[in-house]
């Protein structure tokens, strides 16, 4: 009797068996994969528009000639600071206020004289705004603790970062 080519149940049963097994670990290496993704997506929009944050503070700063006080608030978790810079004033004056502040936790640029800017983006809570001011002689400068994190407070993908960074003005 001649044996016919093809299989049998039992090796159907092993095959479907292998390729579950196969299909179930890829899914879980990819599901692994995303979430891996979204976390360093999430750190990568934290550092960068941390990085906005003080480079565009910082650079104001330098040009600045003075803080001006009476609408900085210092040491609070939703600090404000405004300075008197001569860096981009309006095209009939030779200088102009420009201030920081935090609001339902976007921290914000606002020219005298023009609409307030964003400096953090839609997936960045800002939870600290913490502003000191520094003097030592007639010499003034800032130092900035800014918090900020996801807008998922728990959880595997939910990030938190602190930074520290301080300034001296400068006053051309």
């Amino acid at each position: 009797m001649k044996k016919e080519a093809g299989t049998t149940l039992i090796e159907f049963v092993i095959y479907i068996g292998i390729v579950a097994i196969l299909s179930a670990a890829a899914v879980v290496f990819l599901s692994a994969l995303m979430r891996g993704y979204a976390v360093v997506r999430a750190e990568k929009q934290l550092s960068q528009d941390t990085a906005v944050v003080f480079e565009r503070m910082f650079n104001e700063a330098r040009h600045a000639r003075l803080i001006y006080t009476p609408t900085s608030t210092f040491g609070t978790s939703a600090s404000q600071v405004s300075f008197r810079t001569g860096l981009n004033p309006p095209a009939d004056e030779t200088f102009t206020y420009v201030d920081y502040y935090v609001d339902n936790a976007v921290l914000y640029e606002k020219r005298e004289g023009l609409n307030p800017i964003a400096l953090t983006g839609a997936n960045t809570r800002v939870t600290n705004f913490n502003v000191t001011r520094l003097t030592a002689g007639s010499a003034e400068g800032i130092r900035v603790v800014l918090a900020v994190g996801t807008p998922l407070t728990s959880g595997p993908l939910s990030r938190s970062f602190s930074w520290t960074g301080s300034t001296t003005l400068r006053g051309y």
